[in-house]
């Protein structure tokens, strides 16, 4: 069958395979490497929308820096064509899109990435190019054939973004944009058209090709999880016993989950045989550092069991202020949280609300607030603006919420609602810095 390069749409391209019109885009890296790399997308998800989303973004930038990284949308996803009436989705058909894709792009011996319902395309892409490849990594594969497990249905059509994503399922804008995203791949019913059902010769022919693959391949599980299949009885091991078995932090299931610099960095390694340490993620936030005033003293006086339960309490209150307003919590840091705001005003409100909520349960908080840039890796933040947060923290009293000029300056819609308190140098920071109460 033949493949030819029809059309291009901006950055836009395509290929053919028969009559079907197939999307890609060819993203490079800077400072790329010398391996091609295609990613092959599972779900609904066109590609485009891989670039309205942070972590996404980051995944891409990532497996850009091989060298370049090719992605696309198989039939019926996106902007590529609807299969014909009457046409089945089957797995070769998705192989037969992955191949005109690499010929178009003219990848030679690419990396192929897949993810969830995906991973057989790549064994059956190299079963039909053997010597054309140069590795296959896969990220929580879902062998053929467990798509039609009632139970993984049910899970994921109660809530997709909690199932395959829980890290950051209560992330401001994530599940708007996941859900926004699979809609825009495809309509409800061409949904039920692009996913496979292998029937028993289907089947065979995948088991054929994974069993006899001879090209590097690695398998990426995050166990914390619990769909994760345990190590001892991991069934793409079981159909592909050449390939590389990795545990990696965190406990989502798509790609671009929490701890997304560990996956990629264990997919350089497999690739280059070098590590390579990605540039953090910076971004311009409101810092938010908040703590529980005399902690170990209400600790000691109520018992452990107690102060388990009312560190919970703390936990859930704070998240829910924090979201209501806009923002993440980083993390949780036993009697206080770090929270991050894409505005001032948002983390200095969630402050205050917490501090009620907080003071109704007759516990004292205090809090410090600034607004810089900052380094975001994996589940925690660094960089001066966050050190400059917490050391702002330290200056407050008992029920005080203390924040920087730069903070209040930047809060808009909260005048008239700060106390001077000053001048003051922070440790370890250089310079004097004007220092708010907010009332």
């Amino acid at each position: 069958m033949g493949f030819d390069l029809v059309a291009r749409a901006g950055e836009v391209r395509y290929a053919k395979v028969g009559e079907r019109h197939l999307a890609y885009r060819e993203v490079t890296g800077a400072g790329s490497g010398d391996h091609d790399a295609v990613l092959v997308l599972s779900g609904t998800m066109p590609m485009d929308a891989l670039f309205e989303d942070r972590v996404a973004v980051r995944l891409v930038d990532g497996l850009a820096a091989l060298g370049r990284l090719v992605l696309f949308d198989r039939c019926g996803i996106g902007l590529s064509d609807a299969p014909a009436d009457g046409d089945p989705a089957t797995y070769n058909r998705w192989c037969d899109d992955l191949e005109a894709v690499v010929a178009a792009a003219e990848v030679e011996r690419p990396v192929l990435v897949g993810n969830l319902l995906g991973a057989p395309v790549p064994f059956l892409y190299a079963d039909r190019h053997s010597d054309g490849l140069t590795a296959i990594v896969l990220v929580e594969p879902v062998p053929p054939g467990a798509a039609d497990n009632p139970l993984v249905n049910a899970r994921i059509a109660t809530d997709a973004a909690s199932f395959l994503c829980p890290s950051r399922a209560d992330e401001p804008g994530f599940r708007e944009w996941f859900d926004r995203a699979g809609r825009l791949g495809a309509s409800p019913g061409m949904a039920q058209r692009v996913y496979p059902h292998p029937d028993g010769a289907e089947l065979a022919v995948i088991e054929t090709a994974c069993a006899r693959v001879r090209v590097p391949a690695l398998v990426l599980r995050r166990p914390a999880n619990d769909a994760s299949p345990r190590r001892e009885r991991d069934p793409m091991l079981d159909l592909a016993p050449t390939a590389v078995r990795v545990d990696i932090p965190g406990n989502d299931l798509l790609s671009f989950g929490a701890e997304l610099d560990a996956l990629l960095d264990e997919v350089y390694r497999f690739v280059t045989g070098e590590h390579r340490a990605l540039e953090p993620e910076r971004v311009l936030a409101a810092i938010l550092y908040t703590d529980l005033v005399a902690s170990t003293e209400r600790a000691a006086a109520v018992g452990d069991a107690r102060w388990r339960h009312v560190l919970d309490r703390h936990d859930d209150m704070a998240r829910a202020c924090v979201g209501r307003r806009g923002g993440t919590v980083i993390k949780t840091m036993g009697d206080g949280v770090l929270a991050l705001f894409p505005a001032a005003s948002g983390a200095i409100r969630a402050a205050r609300e917490l501090r009620a909520g907080l003071t109704a349960e007759g516990l004292e908080m205090r809090a410090g607030i600034h607004v810089g840039d900052v380094d975001r890796r994996g589940d925690d933040i660094s960089g001066v603006a966050a050190a400059i947060a917490a050391r702002i923290l330290a200056l407050a009293g008992p029920s005080e919420i203390l924040a920087s000029g730069i903070a209040t300056g930047a809060a808009s819609g909260e005048e008239g609602q700060f106390e001077p308190r000053g001048e003051h140098e922070l440790k370890g920071v250089p310079g004097t810095w004007s220092i708010f109460a907010v009332g």
